[in-house]
């Protein structure tokens, strides 16, 4: 089948040569195209050379998104079946736990697909244009290929606005409960997969609770802060710490308590409903000491603009987080806020700085597994945590 062509700028044609996948509308070469929204479409150069297969939008300032550099493997069923399939299998290595993301977006090639699987039931995301338009052949593949109990799509605003499309929540395929229990590394958990954060849980903190759980010691004070549903808190208590977990939103709180009392250690977990920057700055002005503060912020910059208004409250956040640890706590920072990665240890230093310490790194992780990273896709790089303690050792 013959696809509609689209002339990129000789910058753009070099990034997508190089397996870039975005091409901004600035980088159109001529006038943006009269296309359909999601409309596969060719790329070319200003030679008329092929470059590659994309979903096109008209309205985004992604104006296309490259889903194959192959002239020979146009959007098909059998293309579609091919990256699924590989996309599941590179999952397999993922252990101890009935929770994983089987499809992350451009990094598994189908730009604006996410697939979360909970147990025996998938969520799924259609965050573009293209995915939208081939959603029933994706939602057709996925069936055969996991022959899940239900699959649920939460098609959230936040990602559709942009592409022209209105938020989506509903069944798909088979039944999906409103609560669905999950494992991890011996942990139980609740997901409500309609109406919880992302698809229902943090699968991308996987890793991070890993190495924060193993490092977290008996009887030491934890301060679970953005806790959500306390996963890094239920982890450190299961290890015989006793946590506060902070947390403004009262549904999110209830589940901290029921994800407690289904570990069996309620009598490890306080919970405080209040904002965590508050808490931080009331707490940091007392006398309360932790050996860990988790601070896991919400995006603190949606975009480039809000970078400066961001860094400031990262900035303060830190400080506050650094004056409630012990002499030899440790701060655990994850950072979701793309437009702030590369200025975060900066923002550590200064901090740190502020309050007169010195911080000795013990690991930096990035996001769990099964939310690959591609180098040459910047974007795809969006959560990392830092964990660093307190060293009151005098500077060599």
């Amino acid at each position: 089948m013959a696809h509609p062509q689209v002339v990129v700028s000789p910058s753009a044609a070099k990034r997508v040569q190089h397996f870039d996948c975005w091409v901004f509308r600035d980088e159109l070469a001529g006038p943006a195209p009269s296309l359909s929204n999601g409309e596969i479409v060719e790329l070319i150069d200003q030679h008329g050379t092929f470059l590659a297969y994309a979903f096109y939008s008209p309205r985004s300032h992604i104006a296309a998104r490259v889903v194959s550099t192959d002239r020979r493997a146009a959007l098909d069923r059998t293309l579609i079946t091919e990256r699924l399939s590989q996309a599941i299998h590179r999952r397999d290595g993922i252990i101890g736990t009935n929770a994983k993301r089987l499809v992350f977006s451009e990094a598994d090639g189908l730009p604006g697909l996410i697939v979360d699987r909970y147990a025996n039931y998938l969520v799924l995301q259609s965050r573009t244009a293209g995915i939208e338009r081939i959603k029933p052949m994706i939602v057709d593949t996925l069936q055969r290929l996991l022959r899940p109990k239900g699959i649920l799509e939460r098609s959230d605003k936040e990602f559709r606005e942009e592409e022209g499309l209105a938020p989506l929540t509903q069944l798909l395929h088979g039944s999906v409960p409103e609560e669905i229990p999950i494992e991890e590394d011996g942990l139980r958990f609740i997901v409500d997969p309609y109406h919880g954060q992302k698809t229902g849980f943090y699968l991308d903190q996987r890793d991070t609770r890993r190495v924060v759980r193993a490092l977290v010691q008996p009887k030491e004070r934890v301060a679970d802060v953005f806790a959500n549903t306390g996963a890094f808190g239920i982890g450190a208590a299961s290890r015989g710490a006793s946590v506060v977990c902070v947390e403004q939103q009262e549904p999110y709180v209830a589940m901290v308590k029921r994800h407690a009392q289904l570990n069996q250690v309620s009598d490890g977990v306080e919970c405080v409903t209040g904002d965590a920057f508050y808490w931080l700055e009331a707490t940091a002005k007392g006398t309360q000491r932790f050996d860990w503060v988790l601070l896991d912020p919400p995006s603190l910059a949606k975009t480039k603009a809000d970078a400066s208004k961001g860094r400031h409250a990262l900035h303060h956040l830190i400080v506050n987080a650094l004056g409630v640890l012990t002499p030899r706590g440790t701060l655990v920072l994850s950072l979701c806020t793309y437009h702030l990665l590369g200025l975060a240890e900066e923002i550590l230093r200064i901090a740190a700085a502020d309050r007169g310490v010195r911080l000795r790194m013990r690991a930096v992780t990035m996001q769990a597994a099964d939310h690959p990273w591609i180098l040459q896709m910047p974007m795809t790089r969006y959560l990392m945590s830092w964990i660093a303690q307190r060293d009151e050792s005098p500077a060599a």
